[in-house]
């Protein structure tokens, strides 16, 4: 083989190669000279590429057949790369996909990548989070977010991998467990209204009624007299104490008047106290809610405005009943200008009781929760809902 073959042989090996064909292996000449050499040189390098490009083909087809969202990202948080399961999720294409932030894809105000990135470290390999994704067709998808720092061989931190769990269903099934349980307490507790209603204050009002004709029928003893008027006072009282009663059980304007109604009748006797000033933004768009949902809406107000007097020492509270159409959620914002608290509080077991009923009223309905506060400055409680179905109360 001449020199010029060998020429030839050697810009036809790198040709197939840069075409991806790592099979092909140049002739070498009896010679066995410098250009063999190099031929030789080049065959072998044909091969570590075939034996590189399998592993990243096979490594490649494990990445995509994972069912569970992987994402690899960069030191500030940027995707470099993601698989099929990522794409099919999301309902983008990866070109769109890559070079943007996680927290692009992310359904919070808050930055996921701030917390992967503050949690992980020397001493801690991975964290584990639970976050909701903005999926195809802007439906939501709650995933459990596994994150690790990558680190290259030569122990030099690289970036972020982030596999995603859909845990969608599990979601759905403990929020509809924790609906019923909360439909079966507001039931139980309408029909003990009703009870109470229907028979103690029936029997409290025929009492009260013959008291009065006892009245009319007593002597003009004056002792007599001020004990039937006293007995009267009592009973008068008792039946106030019970439609209070019935009323804080299941308020009646909210079955027949909806959210803006019983929040504006419940506003009105906090108001008659004359101890606050109030200010109710309500929201006319919003008609009528789901029925649990406007019982779960209305207790967590009740159960502000009763913190705020126990504890606020406040001279002025804030409603505020919102209806976001663009994203068909309805949301409240509760707020008061008392001595507000320590919200590291919340974190401690055994102390955030309430926060923790809070939590997992909001959570049943697919709710989301902030509470803010500061020392003498205030608190403030967000709740926010989507809203899956709109209907005329029983």
């Amino acid at each position: 083989m001449s020199e010029n073959q060998q020429l030839a042989e050697i810009s036809e090996l790198l040709l197939e190669y840069s075409a991806g064909n790592y099979t092909f292996q140049g002739r070498i000449s009896d010679a066995v000279d410098e250009y063999d050499m190099i031929i030789s040189g080049i065959n072998m390098l044909g091969e570590e590429l075939l034996s590189t490009n399998v592993s990243k083909d096979y490594f490649s087809s494990i990445f995509n057949a994972v069912t569970d969202l992987v994402l690899v990202l960069g030191k500030d948080g940027k995707v470099i790369d993601c698989n099929e399961a990522t794409v099919l999720a999301l309902a983008q294409d990866k070109r769109d996909i890559i070079d943007r932030k996680l927290d692009d894809f992310i359904d919070s105000h808050n930055s996921i990548f701030e917390d992967i990135a503050n949690s992980l470290g020397k001493k801690v390999k991975s964290v584990l989070l639970e976050e909701s994704l903005i999926g195809n067709q802007n439906n939501i998808i709650y995933g459990q977010f596994t994150c690790s720092q990558i680190i290259d061989r030569f122990d030099i931190f690289q970036g972020y991998l982030v596999s995603i769990k859909d845990i969608t269903e599990q979601k759905e099934n403990e929020a509809n467990i924790l609906r019923a349980v909360f439909s079966a307490e507001q039931s139980e507790q309408k029909r003990v209204a009703d009870d109470l209603h229907d028979s103690l204050g029936q029997e409290l009002s025929m009492t009260k009624l013959m008291i009065s004709n006892l009245k009319r029928h007593s002597s003009n003893d004056a002792k007599s007299l001020e004990l039937i008027a006293t007995c009267t006072d009592i009973l008068d009282n008792s039946i106030q104490h019970l439609r209070e009663i019935c009323f804080n059980l299941m308020p009646g304007v909210l079955t027949r008047g909806g959210l803006n109604m019983a929040i504006s009748e419940l506003l009105k006797k906090l108001s008659s106290q004359g101890n606050f000033d109030i200010e109710f933004e309500k929201n006319p768009a919003i008609d009528r809610l789901e029925s649990n949902l406007e019982i779960v809406m209305y207790r967590i107000t009740q159960e502000f405005i009763n913190n705020m007097i126990k504890y606020a020492d406040a001279s002025l509270l804030k409603v505020e009943l919102n209806f976001q159409e663009e994203q068909n959620s309805v949301s409240l914002l509760l707020s008061d200008n008392g001595r507000g608290f320590d919200i590291s509080i919340l974190d401690k077991v055994g102390e955030n009781r309430g926060y923790q009923n809070l939590k997992t009223k909001v959570k049943a309905f697919k709710g989301t929760v902030e509470i803010k506060s500061e020392i003498n400055v205030g608190t403030s409680t967000f709740v926010k809902f989507p809203i899956t179905a709109h209907h005329e109360q029983d």
